[in-house]
């Protein structure tokens, strides 16, 4: 009996499957897929940066939090609100925070900014669901949809001046062609730029013939990473107990160096490739930044 009934249990899953060839069994569009998150995520972010805009109108600063409270903190300065399928209950039970797609694919947020060029850091992690510091298939809010170009921009705020309003030191790379592209570096306060120094990617490894394309895109990484970490600041009181190799702009015995050193403040040292290194003070007598050592 069994064997008579197997033939007609053939035809009808074959049939079930032919009449399913539309519903459930179509090949999926994973690219479109993609764009569809990506759009998503910019509207979405494009909503919370309203409400920091309200935030920030006021109360004349931004949320200092992460992303697992922005939305708590924000969520009644927005025009419109966030679809509730975007939103996930911390682990904590306390509070919401936005993510899109899956609860892994979560909108970072970050102030003071540590990543991008804006005055918060906000991107999304991207479809992989693994956030890659900005890099990768991040989704940057303040980089338009049209600007496709993948940059690596760092900052940190860091009162150099002496005036409790912390300067910006920002890190841009152009491009991620370590052949073509360059790093710029900006001291800015505002919207003006006190300090600027800009350099080409390739002199972090000219020197290093005998690395592979791989390394030297390791290399670079590694240098951009460090390049705006605590041990760059040390305070100016240190220029008369260290051999610094090559005074620049200030010579050691001048009233500017006097100046610079008595006022303690922390002086920013950074690598450019090539061997060179400088240190950069704030010179306030000359309202200005000044490289005071070199190599």
């Amino acid at each position: 009996m069994k064997y008579f009934f197997a033939p007609f249990i053939f035809l009808f899953v074959a049939i079930g499957l032919y009449g399913c060839k539309d519903v459930g069994f179509r090949e999926l569009d994973v690219s479109a897929k993609s764009r569809a998150s990506v759009q998503t995520a910019r509207e979405v972010m494009a909503q919370m940066q309203q409400g920091l805009r309200g935030f920030y109108d006021a109360k004349h600063r931004f949320p200092e939090t992460t992303e697992a409270f922005l939305y708590d903190s924000i969520r009644n300065y927005m025009p419109s609100q966030i679809d509730p399928i975007d939103l996930y209950r911390n682990d904590n039970g306390k509070g919401y925070f936005i993510a899109v797609g899956t609860r892994s694919e979560r909108v970072i947020y970050r102030y003071p900014p540590t990543i991008g060029a804006g005055d918060y850091t906000l991107y999304w992690v991207g479809p992989n669901g693994v956030d890659e510091e900005g890099e990768g298939d991040d989704v940057d809010a303040w980089q338009s949809a049209t600007d496709t170009v993948r940059r690596f921009e760092r900052q940190r705020p860091a009162d150099l001046q002496d005036e409790h309003d912390p300067d910006r030191l920002r890190l841009t790379r152009s491009g991620t062609d370590i052949y073509r592209d360059s790093v710029t570096f900006e001291i800015v306060r505002h919207d003006s730029v006190f300090y600027a120094d800009s350099w080409p990617i390739s002199a972090y490894f000219k020197d290093r013939p005998e690395l592979t394309d791989g390394e030297r895109k390791q290399l670079v990484r590694m240098e951009l990473d460090r390049f705006l970490s605590q041990g760059a600041f040390v305070h100016t009181d240190s220029l008369l107990y260290r051999n610094w190799p090559h005074w620049a702009e200030i010579t050691p015995n001048s009233p500017e160096m006097a100046e610079i050193v008595h006022s303690g403040e922390p002086m920013f040292n950074y690598y450019s490739g090539s061997n060179v290194s400088k240190g950069v003070a704030w010179l306030k007598s000359k309202k200005k930044f000044v490289v005071v050592w070199r190599s």
